[in-house]
């Protein structure tokens, strides 16, 4: 199936139909994963982790595919591998390039933080709604600090200020309680 067609069936809400043409890119996950001290399971897992990133990427609005999916597939699943081997403390046997050259340098050091970034996601989820609400006008809305005090009822531009930080402190204390309760959930493999 073309990347266009998988593309425009994501585009209309038709996953599974585009998913099962996203399988054909498997047998090349998976000879990397065996390659580098992996299971046919190890691979499906980065696999179905790869789809779930790449659906992600494609709904969000202004999304532009710079790559063929085979090469962001590809780069993605090298990378979930890549620190699920450094969490097991494997050694890095050779790593063999995405076949396309096409792969944006930017795009493979964001993708190696993707589960850093769901369990940011995650802790920043778990805080209150006023928390939220402060941050998503702060950081996405780029609203001023003032703007956001008069619309959540603070004292002043002082007051959000301290209260940005405070939801800042509380949400990189959640993600560290993610980050250690996820390393002790992976047990490190002889």
């Amino acid at each position: 199936m073309q990347d266009d067609m998988i593309l425009a069936l994501i585009g209309q809400g038709r996953d599974h139909t585009a998913f099962t043409g996203l399988y054909a890119h498997f047998p090349k996950v998976e000879r990397l994963v065996r390659a580098n001290s992996g299971t046919k399971a190890d691979a499906k897992d980065v696999f179905q982790d790869a789809l779930v990133i790449f659906h992600r990427r494609v709904r969000q609005p202004g999304f532009v595919l710079t790559s063929s999916i085979s090469t962001f597939l590809y780069a993605v699943c090298r990378n979930l591998w890549r620190e699920e081997l450094r969490k097991r403390n494997k050694v890095l046997t050779g790593w063999p390039a995405p076949e396309a050259a096409d792969e944006p340098a930017d795009l493979t050091a964001l993708l190696a933080r993707e589960g850093e970034f769901k369990q940011a996601e995650q802790a920043l989820r778990s805080l209150g709604g006023k928390c939220q609400d402060l941050l998503k006008r702060f950081y996405l809305l780029k609203e001023p600090l003032m703007q956001i005090a008069s619309a959540l009822g603070l004292a002043g531009e002082g007051a959000a200020k301290t209260r940005k930080y405070k939801c800042l402190e509380e949400a990189r204390k959640r993600y560290r309680a993610l980050a250690d309760a996820g390393l002790a959930s992976h047990p490190q493999h002889a």
